[in-house]
């Protein structure tokens, strides 16, 4: 059950790209991630043209085949995520909006309410923190999925995990195991060059913009000053 949403043309730093551009990060060669863990393999990966979408790796569960983990990582559309909190808390938003809008086109009959939290977990004296969304979806044949959605930091990056665990081959429980499979083993490359230079062209016209209103402002005053 696989659906793959691009909502990128609104992001706050991308252009939609046709072909990707040279200088950005190469997760050919540069992002390191397992084949196969103890419980999971890989079937998919897929290389977006767009810098902003990333890439997307597909695990499946070696015991219930129907059961996806998808991961996918992409850069953080900001020139700044000092604040991790609202940084996470407005990905997960998204993440979510995605999953609506795919109800909206008719993937799925629906879903029920979120229940968000942190997620935290340790793995040989690294700790990982992020953020996690529970909810049950619905497909188009009546089924259950137990599904579940993970937002981490990492670098200038996200890690999304979005899996799905069909009711009818498996008791419900949500996808924690997956995650704490996978990430430890993810090895995340750094900042391209792609999104350095455009991060540094949106940092200028934001401060360009402050400026001019900051500037407005006191001419406004002034004005009015003059005026009385």
């Amino acid at each position: 059950m696989k659906i793959y949403i691009a909502i990128i043309c609104c992001l706050t730093l991308a252009s939609c790209a046709s072909v990707r551009p040279k200088n950005a990060t190469d997760y050919e060669s540069q992002l390191g991630y397992p084949d196969e863990t103890r419980n999971f393999v890989i079937i998919n990966k897929k290389v977006f043209d767009e810098p902003m979408l990333g890439v997307m790796l597909e695990y499946t569960n070696k015991q219930y085949t129907r059961d996806n983990i998808d991961l996918y990582v992409y850069p953080i559309a900001n020139y700044s995520w000092s604040d991790t909190e609202e940084t996470l808390s407005g990905e997960m938003e998204r993440v979510l909006a995605e999953v609506d809008q795919a109800i909206e086109y008719g993937y799925y009959q629906g879903r029920g309410e979120e229940t968000i939290e942190p997620f935290q977990f340790s793995v040989d004296g690294d700790n990982y923190s992020g953020l996690k969304a529970s909810f049950e979806l619905t497909d188009k044949n009546d089924v259950t999925h137990f599904s579940n959605a993970y937002v981490f930091l990492e670098k200038d990056k996200y890690l999304k995990f979005r899996t799905s665990f069909n009711s009818i081959d498996t008791v419900p429980w949500n996808g924690d195991d997956a995650v704490k499979e996978l990430l430890p083993t993810l090895e995340v490359p750094g900042e391209s060059q792609y999104m350095a230079d455009l991060r540094a062209a949106h940092k200028q016209r934001v401060t360009q913009n402050l400026m001019n209103l900051i500037l407005q402002a006191a001419q406004q005053k002034s004005a009015e000053g003059e005026a009385e």
